[in-house]
């Protein structure tokens, strides 16, 4: 398909809007801009994109809705909108940058990846190895920036490892990827979906187009991913059993191959379900599997996603502010065996926080702040943890976790929660704890 002449809307100017508007003026699209915010107020941010735009959309009340392709959403805008209702109503598409690329060039070279955790180091893991044994790619979607500036700028003869988020998949039309891997499912962002059935089906979006011929990476360890009967080349990878790729003993096996768990340069158990599934992702591409196996020795943990900081005074410090979520932390916690200093909190994405503490052994000090520390606090303490302390930010949390840390223990960052209580995401977030670490 091509989009050259047509008019397309960009709603959202934040990183995906801003790459898209380069993208589709390279493209030969006519591009209109709109913001919930007032001109006013975002002006000074598209000084740069002047030149691309052919229009800025202030009211749309009487707009001419007939004339426009669609309106490319950012992906973190809400279905319920006003825009975007408006625009459904008035038969007017609104796609993700995600779905237009599929239109434009196809799926054959998008390998993507979900799941409510392991999606960014199962991405950059995939598109690692393809890099290092000689096949170009390059880490898109919801990690990176925008997808069509990449396609634009490296061509149809690279691989495009997509993290796709329940926001990005939630309007899937069209969109059909050759290669998909779904890492696991939880509650997560009900606050967005309205429930997690909702959540759940935004997620299944991935392989909503297969054919047979395409692959579904699967985690036949989650109770409701390895119920999914879907037509398609499905493949399995297991902690716990024998499937396409699984974990036996301190082995890890893919077909006829097997190499030691400890080669990984990762933090637990869920970083070999993250491995194994990543290996089964790049299996047709007949990858020598040593090459692999070196690749994946030379992969590092991903920023913000247990992220070893610094040791100061024999005390560990990591960052894991991609911990926006329940299971996500449990997970984190599951890689220490004692003597843990857990600091947590941020926005409420309205959960129950009671699962978080059902393994709370190795917490010797849990610091909350953030818009849910109360509700974390109550859950703590009816789940048995009693040593806690409740501040107003994260500079005062890091300052007690200082002050009560000794010799052996570790201080782990893994917020439970998004960041948009306090901080424009979960980067700015893990960057400030790692400055506040070091200083």
């Amino acid at each position: 398909m091509e989009v050259k002449d047509k008019k397309i809307i960009v709603f959202g100017l934040g990183v995906t809007g801003k790459s898209s508007i380069k993208a589709l003026y390279e493209l030969g699209a006519k591009i209109s801009i709109y913001d919930d915010r007032k001109y006013e107020e975002y002006k000074n941010s598209i000084t740069e994109l002047e030149d691309y735009i052919s229009e800025i959309i202030e009211d749309y009340s009487q707009l001419n809705w007939s004339e426009y392709y669609c309106v490319l959403k950012s992906p973190g805008i809400r279905l319920d909108n006003k825009f975007v209702v408006e625009a459904n109503k008035k038969g007017v598409e609104v796609i993700s940058d995600i779905e237009l690329a599929y239109r434009i060039w196809g799926g054959d070279n998008f390998v993507a990846v979900t799941g409510t955790n392991g999606k960014t180091t199962t991405t950059s893991l995939i598109s690692h190895i393809l890099n290092y044994c000689g096949i170009k790619s390059k880490v898109v979607g919801n990690i990176g920036i925008g997808i069509l500036y990449e396609i634009l700028k490296n061509g149809l003869d690279t691989i495009y490892a997509l993290e796709m988020s329940s926001f990005q998949l939630s309007n899937v039309e069209q969109f059909k990827p050759k290669i998909a891997v779904f890492t696991n499912i939880t509650p997560d962002h009900t606050d967005w979906h309205g429930s997690f059935e909702n959540y759940f089906d935004a997620k299944k979006n991935i392989y909503k187009n297969f054919k047979d011929e395409d692959t579904l990476v699967l985690n036949k360890d989650d109770k409701l991913l390895s119920k999914l009967k879907i037509n398609a080349n499905t493949k399995y990878f297991s902690l716990i059993e024998k499937a396409d790729a699984y974990l036996d003993g301190d082995e890890i096996v893919i077909g006829n191959d097997t190499f030691n768990k400890n080669i990984l340069n990762l933090v637990g158990k869920h970083n070999i379900a993250n491995t194994l599934a990543a290996l089964l992702a790049i299996q047709q591409f007949d990858l020598e599997f040593n090459k692999v196996i070196e690749a994946i020795k030379d992969f590092q943990s991903i920023e913000h996603r247990i992220e070893f900081v610094e040791e100061i005074n024999g005390v560990k410090y990591y960052n894991d502010s991609k911990g926006t979520n329940i299971d996500s932390t449990k997970v984190a916690l599951s890689g220490f065996e004692n003597n843990v200093i857990l600091i947590a909190g941020g926005y409420d994405k309205k959960v129950d926080f009671d699962e978080l503490f059902e393994q709370v052994d190795n917490i010797k000090l849990l610091i909350l702040f953030g818009d849910t520390k109360y509700k974390i606090h109550d859950a703590a303490v009816k789940m048995g943890v009693n040593n806690i302390n409740i501040v107003d930010n994260l500079e005062k949390a890091v300052h007690i976790s200082k002050e009560n840390s000794s010799k052996g223990d570790t201080v782990l960052f893994s917020p439970a929660c998004a960041s948009w209580d306090m901080y424009d995401n979960y980067e700015q977030r893990g960057n400030h704890f790692k400055s506040l670490v070091r200083n």
